[in-house]
């Protein structure tokens, strides 16, 4: 089982990412993939969609499962790669979480995987102002991250460049692409599964 997680801010686009991975993967590749999506609050937002979709999604509620509920999401990979044992396993955290403390937490106490890949989700027309206002919980999302995908980019303004240079100062070597609103290229969608 591979595991692909996934992390970015509020509005971010991670959803419709998400969906759009687990279809090129399903339809092209013909391997199964499930979801666990990680929302705070009482009810998931985007389980139904994703359900809706033919997708199995287990929700972890009550909290973010970096601070609260990291052994229920250890837990959750287990019971799935036991239970489900899919070809790949899609892990969609709050847009609250720091994939970069996940990531550390699946790789000391998981062994259900035979590969890993963290990819962060950045609305490029948002990112200037989510920075000056959150600051280190915004860049903290891509600081330690393997793949950016700078999502938004046909809607975004004339300040494309500075962001992604700001962007790219902050990941190092973290591999970043571009996308639109509403499709991954396909460039996109063989990066984050190679």
């Amino acid at each position: 089982m591979r595991i692909l997680l996934f992390g970015g801010f509020l509005g971010s686009g991670k959803t419709t990412t998400i969906l759009q991975v687990a279809k090129y993967i399903t339809e092209t590749r013909k391997e199964t993939v499930a979801i666990i999506e990680n929302e705070i609050g009482e009810a998931g937002i985007d389980d139904q969609l994703m359900a809706d979709s033919g997708l199995q999604v287990k929700p972890l509620f009550g909290g973010c499962v970096c601070c609260q509920i990291t052994s229920d999401l250890i837990s959750a990979v287990g019971e799935i790669h036991k239970t489900i044992n899919p070809d790949w396993l899609v892990i969609e955290m709050t847009g609250l979480a720091i994939p970069g403390n996940i990531a550390k937490l699946i790789n000391e106490y998981c062994a259900y995987y035979t590969g890993f890949k963290t990819i962060t989700v950045v609305d490029i027309g948002r990112w200037l102002e989510l920075k000056e206002v959150l600051g280190p919980l915004v860049t903290s999302q891509v600081e330690k991250t393997d793949l950016v995908i700078v999502n938004k980019v046909d809607l975004a303004g004339s300040d494309q460049n500075e962001v992604i240079d700001d962007i790219r100062t902050i990941t190092g070597a973290a591999i970043m692409l571009a996308s639109a609103a509403d499709k991954l290229p396909q460039t996109v969608l063989e990066e984050v599964i190679r």
